[in-house]
């Protein structure tokens, strides 16, 4: 599941013959010389059904499900039968399966009596004892069975919702990764057992219902209907899904694939957006994977809340409805997110239901490859959004988690899949994960890649797979040992910093000397490997690239003259910090108008994280950022625009922060004056975003032009709705937001009270968060936990302590930990995971730290001390920085 957890705004979503025959080669052109032993993990064995990891005995093994389920609401109750039929592959008297609140009656195995049947809720599974042992071959278990209606999104939950026209009802839901179906029915609730679903349910009549495959039959009696549904294919028990409620649906097609979009009855023309989204990715992924979708249709539900984010069910994808539906006055932002999510789920469909991870170790197998896929299908299909830059951010994001100590591998060891839900960090296994397959792409050719792909899909299909089954894939493709170079990203924790030193001949011909090591935000390591590293480099403004692989500790290269910019990651595509020598730095400097948007882009990532480690002087970014020039690239400003402000935000109550903010505004009002208020014709919605982004920061840093202008254009949109879009609305609010008096805040109020739809609901009163007056402040935290926020909108209540947290931190704090349940229930049975790695860093500066590490530590099992370490270093990491950037601040020329 692709959960939204609480996350700190500002800096930050073989043939081995074939390999040593290329270092072989490389070594006789460049001098390589290793200073590190060879640190390459043993390799993992491809996948095998006995020698998966898990809980659960392999002697019996689900081959069929017939599951029928009679939900009582008012009672939050299930009443279930349950027919299982069993391949028993070595004589037992014993079989053993997962089930968690459910009491198991009639237990009978091919019609006869068992001996006892024994539940244990804290183990979560159940064992059934035998009269007599049963022999190897077809068996059939049956029993019905009491079980429980959730609460939060775990297994079946109800979710409540009421809309701003007066809508207001209840539907049921499920959510089941990682380890929650047992909730619903009993199973084997591991990924490597797959089997056959016939599920059933008995609900109102006047509901409509939605699950994994087509309706088969339905029979009404009285105010209940009867609804079963086809068989599915073989599939792992958390992808299995129902819906029910009063829903509506807008429908289409793919090919032969149909199409659907539910939501809440009124709410489905809202999904027309989704639904040609869905028909343009799944005709691109058929052809992309080799391997057609493999189900007669495919739906996409909208639940009103329940959970943040979205899930991949095979057929019939959940999302929380803010990330399916687009109604009128929505954003430019909200039309990227649900794009490019329904990319994330539907490349899901194949890497992760089709083939799915053997053991939760191999996570990432799923999730890398869902946010790669779809980061690669927006960028294809929406070009002007210039999505790879956008991109950056998330990996910019996970280069700072992986940037510190105690960081995870992107793979690592799941011991117990009760703790799966908490044993990664999604910045490494979505966002790491993605960008080294994107690296691994730029190394190996997209054409060989994608036909390592489809032998991986195709080699693996209704089965299960691990790291090693993909690695087997890509070298039976492109004759490369990848899983050499791979496993060094894959299964250690970290990145490397490359440090460059440029020699110049006589001729002015440049060599390159180049030294590995890991980089660390704060602290050093003992860490002396090295990575294989699929370099990009180029010479020059505009040349191509080639790609070189530093295999060692240190090699020696020719890289074009030195009069020339030097980037050792053209293109930013790579997932390592380049330092270059003073010299080169003062040429790249110099040129660096004229570099390419990728270059530009990682020479700013790379020397402000110097600059953070301490490894280079804060003048030495900021003369970067003086050399922009008339360019207007979005992501290079944004990154500038982001550094200056986490600056700003530790300035403040300092007595430098007055003149920090006119040099923070004299850096972006030129990008400004440059694009003016107003978008001219035909203008890209990158440079919308760009000015978006600069009204945004410009108003919070005081600039009184903007200000002035925000006002202007509040009061007219006050009186007139259409003069201000709605993706222009946020900046424009927000700047009016922060200096709001009484007066302004409650025309803000009244803006939020009227909200029309969910969009505008979410932009107005996410507005009334950023008041910097603190009796304001304190209206606003009674709103976000009112009654006119409506019980679905959660993600709102939580981007509004967000909001107040940023300006007000000790009231954030205090509010939070007061609601900390409300907030937090949507996250499912991820809860640990985000207070443990995401509260530390959110609320740093709000509490002590002492004191915010002995709450989180109250509320998560001690099985989470490691998480909770990470999440105290990157608190910690952000007051070191504080320190260190008002430091290097307070030097900067006063300005004129």
């Amino acid at each position: 599941m692709d959960v939204v957890v609480l996350r700190e705004k500002g800096i930050v979503t073989g043939h081995a013959s074939a390999a040593l025959a290329l270092v072989g080669i490389l070594a006789s052109v460049y001098p390589f010389v290793v200073r590190a032993a060879d640190q390459s993990p043993p390799p993992e064995p491809p996948f095998s059904f006995d020698s998966a990891p898990g809980r659960l005995p392999k002697d019996v093994v689900p081959e069929r499900y017939e599951v029928a389920v009679t939900p009582d609401i008012k009672a939050m109750s299930i009443a279930g039968h349950e027919a299982v039929t069993l391949r028993i592959r070595t004589a037992t008297d014993r079989i053993v399966f997962n089930s968690l609140n459910e009491t198991l009656t009639g237990v009978r195995l091919d019609g006869q009596p068992v001996a006892s049947v024994v539940s244990d809720d804290q183990q979560q599974l159940t064992t059934v004892r035998l009269a007599r042992a049963a022999g190897v071959g077809t068996h059939r278990l049956t029993f019905d069975y009491r079980g429980k209606i959730e609460t939060r999104p775990q297994g079946l939950f109800l979710q409540p919702y009421a809309y701003t026209g007066g809508a207001q009802g209840q539907m049921l839901s499920t959510q089941m990764e990682s380890t929650d179906a047992r909730r619903m029915f009993p199973c084997w609730d591991e990924p490597a057992f797959r089997a056959v679903f016939e599920l059933s349910f008995t609900v109102p009549s006047g509901w409509a219902t939605v699950s994994n495959m087509p309706i088969a039959r339905r029979t009404v009696h009285g105010a209940l209907a009867t609804v079963r549904f086809d068989p599915t294919p073989k599939m792992p028990s958390y992808l299995v899904v129902f819906t029910g409620g009063d829903l509506g649906h807008i429908d289409g097609k793919s090919g032969a694939t149909g199409l659907g979009v539910w939501a809440v009855r009124g709410q489905e023309a809202n999904g027309r957006y989704a639904l040609a989204n869905a028909a343009q990715i799944l005709a691109d992924y058929n052809d992309y994977f080799g391997y057609a979708f493999p189900l007669p249709k495919l739906d996409s539900i909208a639940i009103p809340g329940g959970f943040s984010g979205a899930m991949e069910n095979w057929g019939a994808i959940t999302y929380n409805d803010d990330l399916l539906l687009f109604p009128p006055s929505s954003t430019l932002l909200q039309q990227q997110q649900i794009y490019a999510t329904q990319a994330h789920e539907m490349a899901h469909q194949w890497n992760g239901d089709l083939v799915t991870m053997a053991w939760w170790d191999d996570l990432w197998l799923n999730e890398s490859f869902a946010s790669w896929m779809a980061a690669k299908e927006t960028d294809l299909r929406n070009p002007e959004w210039h999505w790879w830059e956008e991109e950056d951010l998330d990996k910019e994001s996970a280069m700072r988690a992986d940037a510190l100590p105690g960081s995870p591998a992107i793979r690592q060891h799941v011991a117990d899949e009760l703790q799966a839900a908490n044993a990664f960090d999604p910045a490494i296994t979505y966002s790491k994960g993605q960008s080294i397959l994107r690296m691994f792409e730029a190394y190996l050719g997209p054409d060989p890649f994608r036909d390592g792909i489809r032998r991986y899909i195709k080699a693996r299909a209704f089965s299960n797979a691990t790291s090693t089954d993909l690695w087997d894939g890509l070298a039976a493709a492109t004759g490369k040992d990848i899983a050499r170079i791979a496993n060094d990203w894959t299964r250690r924790p970290g990145f490397p910093l490359i440090r460059v030193e440029a020699a110049c001949g006589a001729d002015g011909a440049r060599t390159l000397h180049l030294v590995q090591s890991r980089f660390l935000l704060q602290g050093s390591t003992q860490d002396q490997g090295y990575w294989s590293v699929p370099l990009q480099v180029r010479s020059g403004s505009r040349g191509e690239p080639h790609a070189e692989l530093l295999s060692a500790t240190e090699a020696t290269l020719p890289a074009g003259r030195c009069d020339e910019p030097l980037s050792i990651d053209a293109g930013a595509i790579g997932f390592y910090r380049a330092q270059y020598d003073a010299a080169t730095l003062r040429t790249n400097t110099a040129h660096f108008a004229e570099l390419t948007d990728g270059d530009r882009i990682a020479l700013l990532d790379d020397q402000w994280a110097l600059v953070l480690a301490r490894a280079e002087p804060l003048a030495s970014y900021l003369a970067l950022t003086s050399r922009m020039g008339e360019d207007l690239d979005t992501r290079a400003w944004q990154q500038i625009s982001s550094a200056l402000g986490a600056i700003e935000y530790d300035e403040r109550g300092s007595p430098g922060h007055e003149a920090f903010t006119a040099y923070a505004r004299s850096v972006l009002a030129p990008a400004f004056a440059q694009l003016g208020w107003d978008a001219k014709p035909d203008e890209l919605p990158a440079r919308q975003e760009l000015r978006r982004t600069l009204i945004t920061d410009l108003g919070a840093w005081g600039d009184p032009a903007v200000i002035e202008g925000a006002r202007q254009r509040f009061a007219a949109f006050l009186k007139d709705p259409a003069t201000l879009a709605a993706s222009d609305q946020p900046p424009i609010l927000a700047t009016v937001a922060h200096g709001a008096d009484a007066k302004t805040f409650e025309q803000l109020h009244q803006l939020a009270r009227g909200a029309k739809n969910a969009s505008e609901l979410e932009r107005f009163y996410a507005a009334l968060a950023q008041v910097r007056d603190p009796h304001l402040a304190e209206q606003a935290t009674q709103i976000a936990f009112s009654s006119e926020i409506p019980p679905q909108a959660f993600m709102l209540r939580i981007e509004m302590v967000g909001q107040l947290t940023r300006e007000h931190p000790a009231l954030g704090w205090k509010i939070f930990i007061a609601h900390a349940d409300e907030l937090l229930a949507s996250q499912g049975n991820m809860e640990s995971l985000a207070i443990a790695q995401y509260v530390p860093p959110l609320f740093w500066n709000s509490a002590p730290l002492s004191e915010i590490e002995a709450w989180a530590r109250s509320k998560v099992p001690p099985e989470m001390a490691p998480v909770l370490a990470r999440g105290m270093a990157a608190a910690q990491l952000r007051v070191a920085e504080r320190d260190l950037l008002v430091k290097e601040a307070d030097k900067l020329p006063p300005q004129r």
